[in-house]
């Protein structure tokens, strides 16, 4: 979910070694057996509980049950993870969508099959202090990891308010260590994602929201890319991996207790720990997928956050949103 400055570095690096031929010969493309052997599926992961519902596929057999093996490839960085799809090495992954924007400005030859998720407050700019509305950011210090969700938020924040990244003094740094930095005093503001902010707030009681993901509908949220030339030879297979992630979501609606703890071990965390976390997510199942995919997320959603990914700096504007989508596999 949270796709950096560095991935740009990574895909250059991986479409040059695809040119030349120099990709992985064990690459995720799947194997098409004859009969009814299940068809193999690779898809890159990270431990964000936006992306669970495949967990709770995986756990509850519904990748069986749809003709599936499915492997699901852990990756700790989000450089490595887009530049395995780039260079063949997975057939599909999760990504923020200014990430998946950023792939197809890159050349990447993939596609937006599913919408995953959206954050409403598992995103969030947090503070201490005097500071008590995004103005009173004007020449403070805050901490974000530059390229990632955060920044855009924190793009889009600074927008409401009249002002730019420029009217902030910038301390680069990842998600978690932008939490530690506040709760230690180093900076007066810091935008993270969850479980950080809960646990800022466990660790000091004068931790407060300041602003949220929620308020730009959709500005932080993630789908599901497969590479083309997986998709045209594999239909069925992305058809079937949009029916397991519907199953999937439709299980934890009916079984939120024992959903929420399938994707806590996925995600290598405790239930208790991530309540505040599940409640700012919101899953996208099959039947939204069916009626907002095509329609407001590729119209008004996407070209939205493209604009501010644009203004952030984070890319150039260079694909057409509605473009890099594809519903077929949702029928």
């Amino acid at each position: 979910m949270r796709v950096a400055k560095s991935v740009l570095v990574a895909l250059t690096l991986a479409l040059a070694m695809t040119m030349a031929g120099c990709t992985d010969s064990g690459s995720g493309t799947p194997s098409t057996n004859a009969g009814n052997a299940p068809i193999k599926v690779s898809i890159a992961i990270q431990p964000w509980l936006g992306y669970g519902a495949w967990y709770i596929a995986q756990d509850q057999g519904f990748f069986a049950q749809n003709g599936l093996e499915v492997e699901l490839k852990d990756f700790e960085a989000d450089a490595d993870m887009l530049a395995a799809l780039a260079a063949g090495q997975v057939d599909g992954l999760n990504v923020a969508s200014h990430g998946a924007l950023l792939m197809v400005e890159n050349s990447v030859d993939a596609k937006v099959v599913l919408l995953l998720d959206a954050s409403t407050s598992a995103d969030a700019i947090i503070t201490t202090g005097e500071i008590a509305s995004v103005a009173d950011l004007r020449g403070k210090q805050v901490a974000y990891e530059e390229g990632a969700t955060s920044d855009l938020l924190l793009n889009y924040a600074l927008s409401q308010a009249g002002m730019t990244i420029g009217d902030i003094t910038k301390v680069p740094m990842g998600a978690a260590e932008a939490g530690a930095a506040l709760i230690a005093g180093r900076v007066p503001a810091a935008v993270t994602y969850e479980p950080y902010i809960n646990q800022a707030k466990l660790q000091d009681s004068n931790v407060k929201v300041l602003y949220e993901a929620g308020e730009k509908e959709g500005l932080i949220s993630d789908v599901f890319m497969v590479g083309s030339k997986f998709a045209s030879e594999n239909p069925d297979a992305v058809r079937a991996l949009a029916k397991s992630w519907g199953q999937a979501v439709d299980y934890y609606r009916a079984n939120t207790e024992s959903g929420r703890a399938i994707i806590a071990q996925g995600v290598g965390e405790s239930p208790e720990d991530l309540v505040t976390a599940f409640d700012g997510v919101i899953f996208f199942g099959l039947a939204e997928n069916q009626t907002l995919l095509g329609g407001d997320f590729a119209k008004v959603t996407l070209p939205a956050v493209q604009q501010v990914a644009v203004a952030a700096g984070l890319l150039n504007g260079g694909s057409d949103p509605a473009q890099i989508i594809d519903t077929q596999f949702l029928k």
